[in-house]
């Protein structure tokens, strides 16, 4: 079991100058990820097996290694898993499998991502389905009111683990199962709690998971993944598909196919309903997969409840700093009712902007965001954050204010 101290040794940069904070933007790379990733672009330059074969064989094993840690981290089983470009792909792909007819309606969050809105919007047009946009009181999707928006014809209810600009985490467990005892598809856009906030599929019974890498993941852009249900996966089928999702019949593996003389376009290829069905299918991103399979076994190895724990933590020292310093604090102030994200606001948008860059140039990285008016500057704590950074924080703070 590796402690908190292990994972922040991975992000060598958080002790030199740079307070990083802005995890929620885009997250570091951990070490042995830039490591790996250099040795990978090394072999791709110089061919060191002698076999140019090798690299994609390698690198199935890396993907196999990747989706057994992420399923770890979900309850999850690894062929429930498939490696997709970032979290829009993996809801575009919920997006186009799952059945809507005329009348049909889908429930968002009015103060959710657009990447979560917009498949379904786009549907809207051609199919003659609703999109409704439920309502958050003080920018908190309330269970209750989403269950007050269903009706019928409610399809699919597709939604993010918390609030982008509010640090607001959603009541998942509440609304999967309301969700599922009522016949209807829950979409989760899931980047900006997974590696922080423990989530488990026995309990959060979504239809389908997607998480970007880039962020809390702390790997490359362009890494996802998306966790497909298995019933769900046994019912869907990809609009678009990929040899390598499947096996092929007449040999035992594609290297044994792609050398051994029954290579042909009559081959009866099975496609396994599983997550591993939604995948592109054809050549991956192996960068990427190095990336999302090191992080991922980072995680299993200091486990997301310590992480959680210690990012409460953090934040409930950090609200009061903030207030202190004349913030109003957008974030529940619970320990459970938010994760690592803390967002608050002068009430000035101009003035937030001006902050985030004035801390810039002292070396703090955050962001603002704003949804329908609701933001401000957003601090993000990751499992590597330390009570020393917020202090040098603080330090900036002071000079900027």
């Amino acid at each position: 079991m590796a402690s908190l101290e292990d994972l922040r040794r991975e992000f060598p940069a958080l002790d030199g100058p740079l307070c990083f904070l802005d995890w929620a933007a885009t997250g570091l790379l951990p070490e042995r990820a830039r490591v790996a990733i250099h040795r990978y672009v090394d072999d791709l330059a110089s061919c060191p097996t002698g076999s140019s074969t090798h690299v994609h064989m390698a690198h199935a094993e890396t993907r196999s290694r990747g989706r057994k840690a992420l399923a770890a981290l979900l309850g999850a089983r690894p062929d429930d898993i498939g490696f997709v470009a970032n979290t829009t792909e993996g809801i575009q792909i919920a997006a186009e499998v799952l059945p809507l007819e005329a009348g049909d309606n889908v429930l968002v969050s009015e103060l959710d991502y657009l990447a979560v809105a917009l498949p379904w919007l786009m549907r809207r047009r051609g199919e003659k389905i609703e999109v409704r946009q439920v309502p958050c009181r003080d920018g908190v999707l309330s269970t209750d009111d989403v269950v007050a928006a269903i009706d019928d014809r409610t399809r699919v209810i597709a939604i993010s683990t918390t609030g982008w600009t509010t640090g607001a985490l959603t009541d998942v467990d509440g609304i999967t199962a309301e969700a599922r005892a009522r016949g209807i598809h829950v979409v989760l856009d899931a980047v900006q709690t997974f590696g922080t906030i423990p989530l488990d599929v026995r309990r959060t019974d979504a239809s389908f998971i997607a998480v970007g890498g880039h962020k809390w993941m702390n790997s490359t852009l362009g890494a996802g993944f998306l966790y497909a249900r298995p019933g769900t996966a046994a019912r869907a089928r990809p609009k678009r598909w990929g040899f390598l999702n499947g096996t092929p019949t007449s040999a035992p593996s594609w290297p044994a196919w792609f050398s051994g003389g029954t290579a042909s376009l009559d081959e009866d290829v099975v496609f396994p309903a599983n997550g591993r069905l939604f995948e592109s299918g054809g050549t991956p991103s192996y960068a990427g997969a190095i990336g999302l399979t090191s992080m991922a076994e980072l995680l299993v190895d200091v486990g997301v409840p310590a992480i959680a724990a210690h990012v409460r933590d953090l934040g409930g020292r950090w609200i009061p700093e903030l207030e202190r310093r004349g913030f109003r604090v957008v974030t529940p102030k619970a320990p459970d009712a938010r994760g690592g994200m803390i967002v608050a606001t002068t009430d000035d948008r101009d003035r937030d902007r001006e902050l985030v860059e004035r801390l810039k140039d002292r070396g703090v990285a955050v962001s603002a965001r704003w949804s329908k008016g609701i933001g401000g500057v957003r601090w993000s704590l990751h499992g590597m954050t330390t009570a020393a950074d917020l202090e040098r924080a603080s330090v900036a703070l002071d000079a900027v204010i």
